[in-house]
């Protein structure tokens, strides 16, 4: 197997073409990027027609190859991707692009069970696949830094010269989707309601309130220090893309995408990474713990960045999952090679500014990609510390499975790279139905009424596109 990579002439334009040429397939995705942060939103990814599927569900790994032909593993399900990946391995080459071809797709939460074998809710809204992928063997990808565009196609079985016509008609497609018009997206209104009777809260003020409080005895008694604690909303959507048209626009983030499985679509405005392992084997997590809402007013908006810059609660809540983080890199990483080159850094978004930190570590040279994910899976911010304990708290204390929500979303390369985003600030979208979920990291002095305004802030960008979309079919 090898990959042939052409540079493409012109400069896409990147949403058109996915409308035009893409997004009519069942199985499509684009890993947007469309908010350039350094070291995190450089390209943007999409393509579709995938060679085949992987779905995981109840432990069973099940592959679907586009002739309909099927297989079935039943490992341990990190063990079965990672023998899909050996499959497809291909030598490094062309490293100054991270994502040439490979899996596109999820590790939802409840993947858990197969990492630290803690057990899972029964109560789903989505009754989808614990983790779903796409093994994708052409790809579109665009450089934001330096403005070039390049088509990159895996020839497995077919001859090289019917591989090289493939590409030059995809190049044509690309072209002639440039140059169309979408339809114009409904304007965004300050007149909006964000307690629109329309979304559903699986939890009310006051149970979300008592919740906390619970976690709160839990630290006390010593059981935890953290726990990040979350509820879904619910609510019904027509337009999954359009949705994603203008949540890109209103809330921009670094790992923004849109992911179709079927009647499935993922539409995620992520600020965060949960892992990412270059080219050169260094492994790294960007978690995110404190939040602050951002005001139109310059002067209020620097007093918030100061105030949670400040904020001793929300830096030893960052503190805790940094050194969980650091834990669980220990576990793949060589010793004396985990590093903490950036702490308690303020982020700032369209609606949010948030307190990041960056942990890597050097890989062990024996320890394969999943090896490396299934150590640190779930991502330490949204479980909170002690790991293992915090996830059985909350297990009980919240009402539903998680699905798709606080796992990890990205690309799995066919040269061993990957980068999975935290699964948060995103809408799912299934059967006409959209749910989404927010939360909070609980210590020992939260406020339980300030955490309940920071999971509405949280939800802020995403309810008004849903409302905005909504809005524009009534008139």
């Amino acid at each position: 197997m090898r990959i042939l990579l052409e540079e493409i002439p012109f400069t896409p334009h990147l949403e058109r073409v996915f409308a035009k040429v893409y997004q009519s397939c069942p199985y499509a995705f684009w890993l947007d990027g469309n908010l350039l942060v350094k070291g995190m939103s450089r390209y943007s990814f999409m393509g579709a027609n995938p060679r085949f599927l992987v779905k995981i569900n109840k432990g069973v790994t099940q592959i679907t190859f586009s002739n309909r032909r099927h297989q079935t593993l039943s490992i341990n399900p990190f063990l079965a991707l990672q023998k899909i990946l050996d499959d497809y391995k291909v030598d490094s080459q062309y490293d100054f692009i991270p994502f040439l071809g490979g899996m596109i797709g999820y590790l939802g939460y409840e993947m858990k069970q197969y990492a630290d074998k803690i057990s899972n809710q029964s109560n789903e809204f989505f009754s989808l696949p614990e983790a779903w992928w796409m093994f994708v063997d052409q790809v579109l990808i665009h450089d934001h830094i330096e403005q070039k565009t390049w088509l990159s196609y895996l020839v497995i079985d077919e001859q090289p010269e019917i591989a090289q016509y493939n590409m030059k008609r995809e190049i044509e497609r690309i072209r002639g989707a440039s140059e169309q018009v979408l339809p114009e997206l409904p304007l965004c209104s300050p007149q909006i309601n964000m307690d629109d009777i329309s979304f559903l809260a699986k939890e009310t003020k006051q149970s979300y309130i008592k919740k906390v409080n619970k976690i709160k005895s839990y630290i006390a008694q010593g059981d935890i220090y953290q726990a990040c604690f979350t509820y879904p909303i619910t609510t019904s959507i027509d337009d999954p893309f359009t949705l994603y048209r203008l949540l890109r626009q209103i809330n921009p983030a670094p790992f923004s995408s849109y992911i179709q499985f079927g009647n499935l679509s993922i539409l995620s405005t992520s600020p965060e990474r949960f892992v990412k392992l270059d080219s050169k084997r260094c492994l790294e997590s960007r978690p995110i713990k404190g939040t602050r809402p951002r005001s139109s007013d310059a002067k209020l908006d620097q007093i918030t960045i100061e105030d949670l810059v400040s904020s001793e609660k929300d830096r030893a809540e960052n503190l805790m999952i940094v050194d969980l983080v650091r834990n669980d890199f220990g576990k793949v990483c060589m010793t004396g090679q985990v590093w903490v080159p950036d702490l308690l850094q303020v982020e700032s978004y369209a609606t949010v500014h948030q307190l990041v930190s960056t942990v890597r570590g050097k890989l062990l040279p024996e320890i394969k990609i999943m090896e490396a994910i299934k150590a640190v899976f779930p991502g330490g911010s949204m479980t909170g510390a002690p790991k293992i304990r915090a996830m059985e708290l909350l297990n009980e204390l919240e009402n539903e499975r998680r699905g798709i929500y606080s796992g990890g979303l990205g690309y799995l390369d066919v040269r061993g790279n990957f980068d999975l985003s935290m699964v948060i600030r995103t809408i799912i979208c299934c059967s006409r139905q959209a749910l989404l979920h927010v939360g909070g990291g609980i210590v020992t002095d939260s406020d339980p009424e300030k955490e309940y305004q920071e999971t509405r802030d949280k939800a802020y960008a995403l309810k008004k596109a849903i409302l905005q979309v909504k809005n524009s079919y009534v008139h």
